[in-house]
């Protein structure tokens, strides 16, 4: 029985530092050089010997493959993110989105909730209104990522772009709609102005910029379409991509002209800059081609939304 209790005692150790390896190798990629068993003895405190065993117990479970080079050290050969994603605690990763109203938002959860299960990687998809309010999500670390149009990123210096999916990801034009029969340089409109997106208020702040605040109305993109049914607003600065699905009222839409670039359409994906480093597992997700192609797909109407 001792010795059976020592063995038992030496599996749970070995378990304990295979579980901090995995953690210190989900940022790490094949052909990175590893600590030697000294050093990870050193760092964990422990014996060499339950190194060597914790470092066995991933390599019988596929997880990592590592390939001594004499002098040179030891490299990892090749890894297995989704195994070492388990070995390291298998958390679910979160993502605050834009609420799924558009095919390109549908597209865009579609894409990374597939990319994500493809990476072995579990992930939550937080669905949540608003740039601003995705912000505050990632701000009070209630999600890890957030998605959001680059220009809405640049606002904020204490976020980090982690991947960029390119103009027309995220939405594909922006317009000035104004209710039929009104003149879009009538200075008596009253303006749509939905604070929660960053985008929206600073694109109409552009096309708009003395609007006085008597005729600036706050609304919300689900109430668009009472407001212009009521005659509450006149005119707004939206995303046409929701125009047809938001606004059963009779308006023209008119180009902004020189205002949108590449930054108001294209999507990206934005960590807290003090956020630790993105492990390369979920580098790996974010940077696979499968989210745009799945987002394109759905918008064309070749892929069914799944998320």
């Amino acid at each position: 029985m001792p010795g059976m209790s020592r063995i038992q005692m030496l599996m749970s150790k070995a378990g304990a530092v295979a579980h901090l390896l995995a953690v210190e190798l989900s940022a790490a990629s094949a052909g990175d050089r590893m600590a030697t068993v000294q050093e990870l003895s050193e760092r964990y405190q422990v014996g060499k010997g339950t190194v060597q065993a914790a470092l066995a117990l991933l390599e019988e479970a596929g997880a990592v493959e590592i390939r001594a080079r004499g002098k040179l050290g030891t490299f990892i050969a090749a890894i297995d993110h989704g195994l070492i994603w388990e070995f390291a605690g298998g958390r679910s990763i979160s993502i605050a989105m834009p609420l799924p109203y558009s095919r390109r938002y549908e597209g865009l959860a579609t894409g990374i909730h597939a990319a994500f299960q493809r990476a072995g990687v579990p992930l939550t998809l937080m669905f949540v209104r608003g740039s601003a309010d995705r912000m505050r999500a990632l701000r009070e670390e209630r999600a890890n990522y957030a998605v959001m149009s680059r220009f809405a990123a640049a606002s904020d210096p204490d976020l980090d772009i982690v991947r960029d999916f390119g103009p027309h990801s995220y939405v594909g034009a922006h317009g000035l709609v104004v209710a039929e029969g009104r003149a879009p340089d009538d200075p008596r409109l009253r303006v749509a102005v939905d604070p929660a997106s960053v985008d929206q208020a600073e694109l109409t702040a552009a096309v708009f910029p003395d609007l006085p605040p008597q005729r600036r109305v706050e609304v919300s993109y689900n109430q668009l379409n009472r407001y212009f049914a009521d005659g509450l607003v006149d005119a707004t600065v939206w995303n046409l991509d929701e125009i047809d699905a938001h606004i059963s009222s009779p308006v023209t839409v008119h180009p902004v002209e020189g205002l949108e670039d590449d930054a108001t359409t294209s999507a990206v994906i934005v960590a807290r800059r003090d956020a630790e480093a993105v492990p390369t597992a979920v580098g790996a997700a974010l940077g696979d081609n499968l989210v745009r192609t799945a987002a394109d797909d759905v918008v064309a109407g070749r892929l069914i939304p799944t998320y």
